[in-house]
């Protein structure tokens, strides 16, 4: 769950709002409708968990109509990023809950058709579900990007970043562990720890970096580097500030 908290919304900021909302045939789903769908589910699965702990046992599961839920939400007709604020607030709301679970409740019982599981079972075939599509969306994204990008200009970065607002950050090319992106914070730079090393490199503005305990004026062109796990963050930045990341290597670093 924590691992596609981080995926689903690198993957949408792969693409264009057009690419997102693009539909193969009129009874497929487009990637931003399948988004809506787990937005669905979140919802209606965050009520079940929550239930099940409570509610006389065993607790019965209840259907809905997906088809009509995706239809009537609208989803294609929103914005990405306002599905991606609202699948992530949802989402980690969710992490909550597994994360407060004992062996007690995890072992509550739930009814499903005409079968009884456990509210463990309900909660790793919500996980199970949820990879399901992201599989899918990992799929139709990379066939849409298996061109790699040799020449970024600056202005078609801003343009893609401009696209999917409020977001502050965009990636713009992935190759094996290799990531760049396009940050611009807006006043405030409210990153936490990365997973891999990273390079910045900035394109413009003054203002000062802040990595552990050290602190390092900054200017246009300059080249700063964070290993994994390490807490940083930009301050006192002029408003012109935009930088190049650049995240490589293994998970944690070497």
């Amino acid at each position: 769950m924590q691992a596609a908290l981080e995926e689903i919304p690198h993957l949408f900021n792969l693409m264009s709002e057009e690419s997102a909302s693009h539909k193969s045939s009129p009874a497929r789903w487009s990637k931003k409708e399948i988004l809506g769908h787990l937005i669905d589910s979140a919802t209606y699965n965050m009520k079940r968990f929550i239930e099940a702990q409570f509610e006389p046992g065993p607790y019965i599961v209840q259907k809905y109509d997906q088809g009509q839920n995706v239809a009537l939400s609208q989803y294609q007709q929103q914005a990405t990023a306002e599905l991606l604020n609202l699948w992530g607030a949802l989402n980690r709301q969710i992490v909550g809950i597994m994360e407060r679970q004992s062996p007690e409740s995890l072992a509550l019982p739930v009814q499903y058709e005409t079968s009884v599981y456990t509210l463990e079972w309900l909660l790793a075939d919500y996980v199970d579900h949820l990879e399901h599509h992201l599989r899918q969306i990992r799929t139709e994204v990379a066939a849409a990007t298996a061109s790699i990008p040799y020449h970024l200009p600056l202005n078609t970065a801003q343009e893609r970043l401009r696209e999917i607002a409020p977001n502050e950050f965009v990636t713009l090319l992935r190759r094996g562990t290799l990531e760049v992106e396009l940050y611009i914070p807006d006043g405030v730079d409210k990153q936490s720890p990365h997973e891999k090393d990273e390079l910045y490199v900035i394109i413009s503005g003054t203002g000062t970096f802040v990595r552990e305990e050290e602190r390092y004026a900054f200017g246009p062109h300059d080249v700063l580097f964070v290993p994994a796990g390490q807490e940083h963050r930009f301050v006192d930045f002029t408003p012109d500030f935009k930088t190049w990341v650049v995240f490589y290597g293994p998970k944690g670093g070497e």
